[in-house]
C-alpha cells in the first residue's frame, strides 16, 4: 500500500486525529504480532466511528461491490447453516465474520488521508521488530523465551511471519526504490534481510510464494524492458546458485515435492500415514475437497463440511488450506464465482490507481492470490483481517474518485 492515500479531505479536530491516527497504528502494529490486540484495535477503531459520526460516505460504500460482495459471501455461509448441519458450521461462520469488516474500516480509513500511512508505518515498524529478533535467534542462536533458532518465529506461527514479512520487504522494495542517498541503502538492507529471514531462516513455505510472487509482479510492472531481462537474469543466477548451494529453501522445497509424491503413490491403507506431513496432508485435502464438491457442486456442503482426519485418534481439521477449495466445497460453484468476482473487483480498483500506487496494490493482491491456493487467508485472522483492511482501502479510494 502507498505512504499517501487519495481519501477524502479530514473534518477531525486535532484530539480525534490523534486517536485516530493512534488507531490506525496500532491496527498495523497488531496485524503480524496479536490477535488479542488486533480485537482492541478493531474495537478502538469502532469507538472513534462512533465518536466521530459522520457516515456520509456509507451509501457510496454500500454500492461497492468491493463492499457487498464479501457481506453476500457471508450471508450465503451463514444461510447454509439452515439447511445444512455440520457441527463445526456455527464457528466456521464465526471465523468468518470479518467479511463484514470492510464496510467499518473504510469509513475509518476514509476520515483523514494519513490514516493509511500511520497503518502502514506500525506494520512496518512490528515486522522490523520481528525481524531484528528473528535474526538474532537465528545468527546468534539465543533461545530466550523459547525460541528455536532453527525456526525463528517470534509471536506468530511461521506461516504468518514469513507471509508479512514478505509483504514488509515488498513495501521496502518500493521504498528502496523512491528513495535516494543513505535512505535508498538503509531500505534496501531491510529488504535483503527480510528476503533471508524468508528464505533461509524461518520454515514456511507460503512465505516463499508471498515472496516471489510480489516482488516479482512488482519489478515487472515497475521497471523499463531491459531493466526486466536484467532482473530475469539476475533471478535466474539466484535459482541456479539455490539448486547448487545447500540452503534451508531447497531442502524445504524438495522435501515438500517428495510428500507430494509419496501422499500420492501410497496405497489405500497406508494412505494416511503417508500423507500425515505439511504437503502430503495438503494433497490429502485436496482429494477429499474434490469428492465434497462433486457431491454438491452448485451451493456447496454448507459451512463446516470439509473434514479430515483420523476418527481413531480424534485428529481432524476443517480447513483444505486452499481458499478456492474451502469456498468451493462449503458454498459451491456460487460460492466460489462470489469470491473470484470479489478479487476481481479488488484488481480492478487497485489497478485504476496512480502508478506508483497501482503497482504495489497489484503486487500484494497477486501475492494473495497465489498463496490461496496453500492456505485458506480469509478464514485464518490475521491474513484475513490484513486483506479486510486492504478491501476497505481499495474500497475508500473508489468512493473517494466517485464523479461528483
Amino acid at each position: 500500500m502507498p505512504s499517501t492515500a487519495p481519501c477524502s479531505v479530514s473534518l477531525l479536530s486535532p484530539a480525534r486525529l490523534r486517536l485516530f491516527g493512534f488507531t490506525a497504528f496500532l491496527i498495523g502494529v497488531s496485524l503480524p504480532t496479536s490477535n488479542a490486540l488486533m480485537n482492541a484495535s478493531l474495537v478502538l477503531a469502532a469507538i472513534c466511528l462512533l465518536w466521530q459520526r459522520d457516515f456520509r460516505h456509507l451509501m457510496p460504500l454500500l454500492k461497492q461491490p468491493l463492499v457487498w460482495l464479501p457481506a453476500l459471501m457471508f450471508a450465503l455461509l451463514a444461510a447454509s447453516l439452515l439447511t445444512q448441519h455440520h457441527e463445526y458450521g456455527p464457528k466456521m461462520v464465526g471465523k468468518y465474520q470479518k467479511l463484514l469488516f470492510v464496510l467499518p474500516l473504510a469509513l475509518f480509513f476514509l476520515t483523514d488521508t494519513r490514516l493509511i500511512t500511520r497503518f502502514i508505518s506500525g506494520f512496518l515498524l512490528a515486522n522490523a521488530l520481528i525481524l531484528a529478533i528473528s535474526l538474532t535467534s537465528g545468527i546468534g542462536h539465543v533461545t530466550l523465551g523459547g525460541l528455536d533458532p532453527q525456526n525463528p518465529t517470534v509471536f506468530k506461527l511461521q506461516i504468518t511471519q514469513n507471509v508479512f514479512m514478505a509483504f514488509a520487504a515488498l513495501i521496502w522494495l518500493t521504498r528502496a526504490f523512491a528513495q535516494s542517498g543513505v535512505l535508498r541503502w538503509c531500505y534496501g538492507a531491510l529488504v535483503l534481510l527480510a528476503t533471508a529471514n524468508v528464505l533461509l531462516m524461518v520454515q514456511g513455505r507460503t512465505g516463499y510464494v508471498a515472496l516471489l510472487v510480489g516482488v516479482g509482479l512488482w519489478l515487472l510492472l515497475t521497471l523499463p524492458r531491459w531493466q526486466r531481462l536484467g532482473v530475469l537474469a539476475c533471478g535466474s543466477l539466484l535459482t541456479i546458485m539455490l539448486i547448487l548451494i545447500p540452503n534451508r529453501a531447497t531442502e524445504r522445497l524438495t522435501l515438500g515435492l517428495a510428500e507430494v509424491r509419496n501422499c500420492v503413490l501410497a496405497p489405500a491403507e497406508q494412505a494416511y500415514q503417508a500423507c500425515d506431513n505439511s504437503m502430503g496432508q495438503r494433497t490429502a485435502f485436496a482429494r477429499e475437497s474434490l469428492r465434497l464438491i462433486k457431491q454438491a457442486p452448485l451451493l456447496g456442503n454448507g459451512a463446516g463440511s470439509f473434514w479430515y482426519g483420523n476418527a481413531q485418534t480424534g485428529y481432524g481439521v476443517h480447513n483444505p488450506h486452499n481458499e478456492y477449495l474451502l469456498e468451493t466445497v462449503q458454498n459451491g460453484l456460487l460460492g466460489l464465482a462470489l469470491f473470484l468476482g470479489w478479487m476481481w473487483c479488488c484488481f480492478r480498483a487497485a489497478w485504476r490507481q496512480p502508478t506508483a500506487c497501482r503497482n504495489l496494490l497489484v503486487a500484494v493482491l497477486g501475492s494473495y492470490l497465489a498463496c490461496h491456493l496453500f492456505n485458506s487467508f480469509l478464514l485464518d485472522s490475521a491474513e484475513g483481517h490484513l486483506f479486510m483492511v486492504l478491501a476497505a482501502v481499495l474500497a475508500g479510494y473508489r468512493v473517494a474518485h466517485r464523479p461528483v
